[in-house]
């Protein structure tokens, strides 16, 4: 019985922060991207795919972006960690496996200035914390 009521508090104090760490993975994603666009990057100018086609943005589009984002180099962001933040945000929204098929491109400066607004719609959403029972 102490095993199972250890088990099931592990479980509701992992479930109740991993809105919070999406929050603060979403902040760094826009802090990243902001500081990657006030720098001059000729990269910014590179074509890739535009995942972002007019509609509402989900947790797959963040997975989406991170599969772009794979491989790029940008030049004022050398620890990759706009990359490396979607690749968490993906993981932890259990959304890892998902494929690109985008036909349109666009530039990255473009593309960037489109995550930054998905992470803060994202960001902005209502939470829906679980009723506490008494």
């Amino acid at each position: 019985m102490r095993t199972f009521l250890l088990l099931a508090l592990t479980f509701v104090a992992v479930n109740a922060t991993q809105p919070d760490l999406k929050d603060l993975i979403l902040d760094n994603i826009i802090a990243a991207v902001k500081h990657v666009l006030c720098h001059e990057d000729e990269t910014l100018n590179h074509f890739v795919t535009d995942i972002f086609q007019n509609r509402k943005c989900t947790d797959k589009d963040i997975c989406l972006a991170e599969k772009v984002m794979n491989g790029l180099n940008l030049k004022s962001d050398p620890l990759n960690l706009i990359w490396r933040n979607l690749y968490s945000y993906a993981n932890i929204t259990k959304h890892l496996h998902c494929k690109v098929t985008a036909p349109e491109q666009c530039p990255v400066k473009d593309f960037l200035k489109k995550l930054k607004d998905c992470c803060q719609s994202l960001r902005s959403k209502p939470k829906l914390h679980p009723k506490i029972v008494k």
